[in-house]
């Protein structure tokens, strides 16, 4: 089991770790530890560009122009981020999903098209293999 130690840091430096923290899905700790991790991979590669990595994060610069080591940043910023989606982000989905029309898989693994007012459309059942309306 890992062990932890408290530290001191500036208010700035955790306010700042708390909105990178909801932007990314992580908690302020483990977006302190991701700079951590990247400000190692940094000091070790001549050459790597955070703000490109954010940037591409932001669809504001072509993944393709990336060096290999921002590459890696961003595919592990963008795996996270998917991984646990924002409060704000289950909430959009939530909405989609009212409005009708949203396909995705159920709990049961079924793929279902959302209806307006809540009802579901099973476009495939693994369990039965045949499409029905609920």
């Amino acid at each position: 089991m890992a062990t932890t130690s408290s530290i001191r840091l500036s208010d700035t430096i955790v306010a700042q770790a708390r909105r990178d923290a909801d932007t990314f899905n992580r908690t302020i700790s483990g977006q302190i530890e991701y700079w951590v991790r990247l400000g190692q991979a940094v000091e070790s590669v001549p050459g790597f560009d955070i703000d490109r990595v954010r940037a591409a994060l932001n669809g504001q610069l072509d993944v393709r122009l990336l060096a290999h080591n921002e590459l890696m940043a961003f595919e592990e910023s963008l795996g996270n981020a998917l991984a646990t989606p924002s409060a704000k982000s289950n909430q959009d989905m939530k909405a989609l999903g009212d409005a009708g029309g949203a396909v995705g898989y159920d709990e049961q693994g079924r793929l279902i098209r959302t209806l307006p007012g809540g009802g579901v459309e099973v476009l495939e059942d693994p369990n039965e293999g045949r499409a029905a309306t609920k």
